[in-house]
């Protein structure tokens, strides 16, 4: 064999060897992302809370996942006005309230990679489940407690609504919303990351529902104000229809 042919043979054998290497990378970054044969977990902080969630592959290009998020209680000390007229006396004041806001929620959600073989890119879509009640209202007034000992009730006004002052001057109540809350959203990294360890952001939004406003004792209360209200609480209503989500997690490859 001369020269001219062994270097040829040598670049054939090393082309090959290199073209074998490459398959079997690309084999392997496939195999990764098989039907569930990878499981990935996380643990993030964002608008939804505290989070821990457990992923799967369904294929290369979509993954799936569920998970619970914990958010701490969060406290809103603001006032309302109260309403009502008994017996021709005419009550001219406000109640000092507190709003508790704290949510606990259950994820089912999948992830879908439409560019996995060149980035991280992700859109996402599932839904989220939790309580009903999501924020709690309560107050008391001993002036309110005296005029009901005289037969005479008021209300406190929340938004578009009035929360009724029971006989021990008592306020309580709150905010519901649906139970069942669609999810969409989208971001970066991976739910199992091709290394150990991983980050990953998202942004997205729960799809709520209007917020409806409820007193213990009494259920679900009709609308009966016409205008706007400019408590904390009201505001915050406002944009609860629609609630922002934003979340950074460390990602880890269990398997």
């Amino acid at each position: 064999m001369n020269m001219k042919t062994f270097g040829l043979v040598k670049s054939m054998v090393i082309g090959l060897m290199l073209l074998t290497g490459a398959t079997a990378v690309s084999a392997q970054d496939d195999n990764l992302y098989g039907i569930a044969n990878r499981v990935g977990v996380g643990v993030g902080v964002g608008t939804e809370g505290i989070g821990f969630d457990v992923a799967v592959p369904l294929t290369k290009y979509v993954q799936a996942r569920v998970g619970l998020n914990i958010m701490p209680n969060i406290n809103i000390n603001t006032s309302a006005d109260v309403a009502g007229q008994a017996q021709g006396y005419n009550y001219e004041g406000q109640m000092d309230i507190k709003g508790k806001f704290s949510r606990t929620t259950f994820d089912v959600k999948f992830d879908c990679y439409p560019f996995a073989n060149a980035n991280s890119f992700f859109v996402t879509a599932g839904f989220s489940v939790g309580g009903d009640k999501l924020i709690e209202i309560s107050g008391h007034s001993d002036d309110l407690q005296n005029l009901y000992a005289q037969g005479k009730q008021y209300n406190i006004e929340i938004g578009d609504y009035q929360i009724p002052v029971d006989e021990n001057g008592n306020v309580n109540g709150g905010v519901k919303v649906k139970n069942f809350r669609p999810y969409l959203g989208l971001g970066f990294g991976r739910l199992i990351p091709k290394k150990r360890f991983g980050a990953r952001f998202e942004i997205g939004a729960q799809f709520q529902g209007k917020p409806v406003v409820y007193a213990d004792g009494v259920g679900d209360l009709q609308k009966v104000i016409d205008q706007d209200a400019d408590d904390d609480i009201s505001k915050f209503m406002d944009w609860l229809q629609v609630y922002p989500v934003l979340k950074l997690s460390i990602r880890g490859r269990i398997l």
